[in-house]
């Protein structure tokens, strides 16, 4: 990747993160995260970068980076996980703010995994769900064997895998590696409160409270990991193909996983997790809307943080 720093530079002074697309520098918004935004730059099409919140300092985003780093070092190496290329570039922009990109190619279209499944034959659905679930029981096995030593997490959602398809042989990549799950004897490698950053200050206190620690255990937990990842697929408008990946991975896991212990999922608690986790996300966009407009149009300050558009779920 051939990065133009002084353009990514112009883009960032310029940025006003309640309107990021109504810069000076042209850019494109590919997607939203929930800490992260990302973008194409007109004048660097190929390139995805990711957008972190600011740092307080310029220490704690370089112990992120090294985070990040590990993480992708520790999915290619230890479990042979095949991760975009990815390259992390830091800017100190015009307000004296601290941020972290994670630059990566762009990937084909509709090779991300659910545009893949939309279009997918029923050999090639199937390929990809045995595919993703051989991904999944490595690491789960590496952590049973590694644990509580050395602990790795995922977001499995099939909208961070990017698909090869060579007739009826699937191979996936990994690339939503700026959330690095990786824990040391209980402890997260990464600082857990970049994720209250985002949160409107008169919530803070309520969700490192009653959520923060849950929302984190959820991606070290592999029945947690497969629920969230199948549920997902309502809000990507794959439900009617939901009963059959449902089916393969209950299969799977009486079978050749048989080792992980873990207990079949069945399509009520896929509805009855997506319905709350939608409920919640709703209602705290709400707040993050809310607290934009506090701090933009009554206090006239900068707000930080890029949020999405409406969400359809």
């Amino acid at each position: 990747m051939e990065i133009d720093l002084d353009r990514l530079q112009a883009f960032e002074d310029q940025l006003n993160p309640a309107a990021p697309d109504q810069g000076t520098v042209p850019v494109q918004i590919l997607g939203y995260g929930e800490i992260s935004a990302v973008f194409r730059i007109e004048s660097m099409p190929d390139i995805a970068f990711k957008r972190l919140p600011p740092f307080p300092s310029p220490q704690q985003r370089t112990a992120y980076q090294n985070v990040i780093e590990t993480y992708i070092h520790t999915l290619r190496q230890q479990l042979d996980v095949d991760v975009v290329a990815s390259q992390c570039v830091t800017i100190d922009n015009r307000d004296g703010e601290y941020i972290l990109y994670v630059a990566q190619p762009i990937l084909p279209a509709g090779t991300v995994g659910n545009q893949f499944l939309r279009r997918a034959s029923a050999a090639e659905y199937e390929a990809f769900w045995r595919e993703l679930l051989r991904h999944l029981f490595r690491i789960w096995r590496k952590n049973a064997a590694d644990g509580p030593g050395e602990l790795i997490g995922i977001d499995a959602q099939v909208s961070n895998w990017a698909v090869k398809a060579d007739g009826h042989k699937i191979t996936l990549q990994y690339f939503d590696i700026t959330t690095p799950f990786l824990r040391h004897f209980g402890k997260e490698m990464l600082n857990p409160e970049i994720f209250l950053k985002a949160v409107p200050s008169f919530l803070v206190w309520l969700v490192r409270w009653a959520f923060l620690q849950d929302v984190l255990d959820r991606y070290y937990d592999l029945r947690s990991v497969l629920i969230d990842c199948l549920a997902n697929l309502y809000k990507e408008k794959l439900a009617e193909r939901l009963p059959i990946a449902l089916r393969i991975v209950n299969d799977v896991l009486q079978t050749e996983a048989r080792d992980l212990g873990i207990k079949p999922i069945s399509e009520q608690e896929l509805r009855k997790y997506y319905k709350e986790d939608a409920f919640i996300w709703t209602i705290f966009l709400a707040f993050r809307r809310l607290d934009r407009f506090l701090k933009t149009r009554l206090l006239g300050k900068k707000y930080q943080f890029i949020l999405p558009g409406p969400i359809e779920r």
